[in-house]
């Protein structure tokens, strides 16, 4: 075989080398599984979260004491509307996050947050809007961060940024009153697919329902009670009206002093599981699945068996039997 042979035939080899490296390449895409969606990870935490629905205490909304505005407020002032979503999704992750061994990655948080509906405008996530959020919401003093080796970490701090985060079930105190979001809060898009005006007032309309079916309010009391303007709290119930979460009742009432005699009152409601109703039955289901795993864990794992009549069988005497007699040979 001549030098010319040699080539053609090292030509060939590395060609067959390079086919087989493409068509190996090739067989490792084509099997296996398909990245997770952004659905598929909101059920991976859904499946995680017990209760199935999310527990923010009053103090996010409005505080007990004047100034009576506080976080909701600052965030709609400063336009913070993605580390408002931010936090309430970490607060909804906090009862499983705390004891994972690693902190969730960015790409899952991003996959979490983001939604995926043709037509709809939603609220965008990308690495850099992420990481702005986390320093929003260190400024406001919602979360701790720390690393834990090339990843972030975060643990929330109490709604009102005071102290740090413990969920607010089982205590008494009034800064630990709460209310509850379903889980249709995150599986429905609202939390991407509201306004930032509209997020507030299901808050605050989600925080004064947590113990009466409905709330009454005038616009310009927004500012004085919950720190966003009169036109903010406006445009927010028109945009839960929008998307079906909102229900309005006129009430007309005597006012001897009116040019009329009579004014209005605008009750305000939440709709379907944000309704007092079903926020009620879904804490009573999660109550009695905790009892019910709670008795579970207790009782002994071997039961005595009945007979069919309900009485134990009798049990006769144990009598023992006499030594066989030494026979002498």
């Amino acid at each position: 075989m001549n030098v010319e042979e040699n080539a053609t035939v090292g030509g060939e080899n590395e060609a067959a080398s390079v086919a087989d490296s493409d068509a190996a390449a090739a067989a490792v895409e084509t099997f296996g599984d398909e990245p997770a969606t952004p659905a598929e990870t909101r059920s991976e935490i859904a499946r995680f979260a017990p209760r199935g629905y999310l527990q923010v205490r009053h103090i996010l909304v409005q505080r007990p004491e004047a100034p009576r505005p506080s976080i909701v407020g600052r965030a709609v002032s400063e336009r913070k509307h993605r580390a408002l979503v931010l936090y309430l999704l970490l607060l909804n992750c906090w009862p499983w996050l705390q004891s994972s061994r690693e902190p969730l990655t960015a790409g899952a948080w991003i996959r979490a947050l983001t939604w995926e509906e043709q037509g709809v405008r939603a609220l965008t996530w990308s690495p850099s809007t992420l990481s702005r959020s986390w320093a929003d919401l260190q400024d406001m003093g919602l979360i701790k961060r720390g690393r834990s080796g090339k990843l972030l970490g975060v643990q929330p701090r109490r709604e009102d940024g005071a102290e740090d985060y413990s969920a607010p079930a089982g205590r008494r105190d009034r800064m630990s009153k709460y209310f509850t979001l379903p889980h249709s809060f995150w599986n429905d898009g609202h939390f991407a697919k509201l306004t930032l005006p509209g997020l507030a007032a299901l808050l605050i309309v989600a925080k004064e329902t947590s113990n009466q079916p409905e709330m009454w309010v005038r616009f310009q009391d927004g500012p004085g009670w919950y720190g966003i303007s009169a036109k903010s709290l406006q445009n927010g119930l028109r945009d839960l009206e929008r998307h079906g979460l909102l229900h309005r009742r006129i009430e007309t009432i005597k006012a001897p002093l009116s040019k009329t005699g009579s004014t209005s009152r605008i009750w305000y409601s939440l709709t379907g599981d944000f309704g007092l109703e079903a926020r009620k039955a879904a804490q009573a289901n999660a109550d009695k699945a905790r009892k019910r795993k709670k008795k579970t864990a207790v009782e002994p794992s071997a039961k005595v068996k009945k007979r069919p009549g309900g009485k134990k069988k009798k049990r006769l005497p144990v009598v023992s039997a006499p030594a066989p007699a030494q026979v002498s040979s």
